[in-house]
């Protein structure tokens, strides 16, 4: 089992995730995963055989298993991709002491267990298994009899499957009483696999879009230290709303809190005042903006607004149509821009003030050689039509024909 890290030396982003990685090396060193890393550009072909389209890219490589990360790269979000996709795939509770190490390792997390005997020619937990297998780096998969269960914890039907989430659970339910069909489990496999109001990145966006739900952003910073009360106001609004009205908004709305103004700023290709909240719709790649103040959201003011976007009585911004990808194009090369100038001056007047002074220089020069010349020429250029006429002869289509000195003689 491989974790393997493709990255080219000249990724500003491999170079800072050079540290976070070697962290992980000495955490998983003793694992049974080899951690190693391949330089992209000089071989190239390993990576094309593993089609590796930026950097860096990590995957996890078992046999012939292969799976990319797509969450953060942080020390903590890469060894858990590891851990998942190492497996097995449906991890055994034995007893109800095991049930509370799982509880106790995913307190923050979330966690699934089918709760039943485990019979191969059980439908559900053939159904189970399968899922897991497909979804082994999206969650964890766990499986016991009820007896493994704490006493506290209640069951409508044997076998069953449970979520656990937000010091809660939940239990799945067939829309045929019954009848388990995969494509059903499925669907609530991704409306389940995240917490109520989790801290996401802009790499975890990707994840959450198969959920095929609105994302409720909550956009904060946390660098400044002035707006610290004011973010912390607006996360705790709708922390509330996220937890305690999941009965009218959990199979519409996905919430979370992201302390990342930049990938905020690129969904709506511009530059948000924080903290704030942006509702984004994957499918269609439109949002909804809430366009007052943060400090005027309220819990009442906040479920209006969701209520409304369902509606479709909100402006929605955005979409995937030609302008957009235009809009898209200028956004991108004013925040490189702005990037380059920000992180060096000297950079920037390199790449930009450098070329900008030499095109100057050369239109200048050219421009004033085409004034001299007409101004050193002219003269001569009248003399040399006075000698073409009176050495030229002319046909009746006006056209000048040469006459040789001998014939005009």
């Amino acid at each position: 089992m491989w974790l393997v890290e493709f990255y080219a030396p000249w990724c500003g982003h491999c170079k800072k995730l050079e540290p976070i990685y070697h962290q992980v090396y000495l955490s998983l060193r003793n694992s049974g995963i080899i951690v190693g890393k391949i330089d992209s550009t000089r071989y190239s072909s390993v990576a094309s055989e593993f089609d590796v389209r930026g950097f860096p890219t990590i995957k996890f490589i078992n046999g012939e298993k292969v799976y990319t990360h797509r969450g953060d790269r942080s020390k903590e979000d890469i060894i858990d991709f590891a851990t998942k996709a190492k497996g097995p795939s449906v991890r055994k509770i034995t007893s109800s002491g095991r049930f509370t190490e799982a509880k106790t390792k995913h307190a923050s997390s979330v966690f699934f267990m089918f709760v039943g005997e485990e019979d191969a020619n059980n439908d559900l937990f053939k159904k189970y298994s399968s899922l897991a297998e497909k979804h082994i780096i999206d969650g964890y998969f766990y499986s016991g009899s009820k007896n493994a269960l704490n006493s506290n914890i209640k069951t409508t039907v044997n076998p069953t499957v449970l979520v656990f989430k937000d010091n809660s659970y939940f239990e799945f339910k067939e829309s045929n009483p019954g009848v388990v069909t995969y494509e059903e489990l499925e669907k609530w496999f991704n409306q389940e696999r995240f917490p109520a109001f989790p801290k996401v990145m802009g790499g975890g966006l990707n994840e959450m879009a198969n959920s095929g739900k609105y994302l409720v952003l909550t956009i904060i910073n946390s660098e400044d230290k002035s707006l610290h009360d004011q973010c912390e106001k607006l996360k705790n609004v709708v922390r509330e709303v996220a937890r305690n009205k999941r009965e009218k908004f959990h199979n519409s709305f996905q919430f979370l809190w992201m302390p990342d103004e930049e990938t905020a700023n690129s969904i709506t290709m511009s530059f948000l005042d924080v903290p704030t909240v942006v509702v984004l719709e994957t499918s269609s790649h439109l949002f909804y903006l809430w366009d007052k103040n943060s400090t005027q959201l309220t819990v009442s003011s906040l479920e209006q607004f969701l209520d409304e976007i369902v509606e479709e009585k909100i402006i929605a911004y955005g979409g995937s149509g030609y302008l957009q990808k235009l809009k898209r194009i200028g956004f991108d090369f004013v925040t490189t821009v702005l990037s380059i100038w920000q992180a060096s001056r000297w950079l920037f007047l390199l790449m930009f003030g450098l070329p900008t002074v030499i095109i100057s220089i050369v239109c200048y020069s050219l421009c004033c050689m085409e004034t001299l010349d007409d101004g050193a020429t002219s003269e001569d250029d009248e003399e040399y039509d006075e000698d073409m006429i009176e050495q030229n002869e002319y046909v009746e289509d006006d056209r000048p024909r040469a006459v040789g000195h001998e014939k005009s003689e």
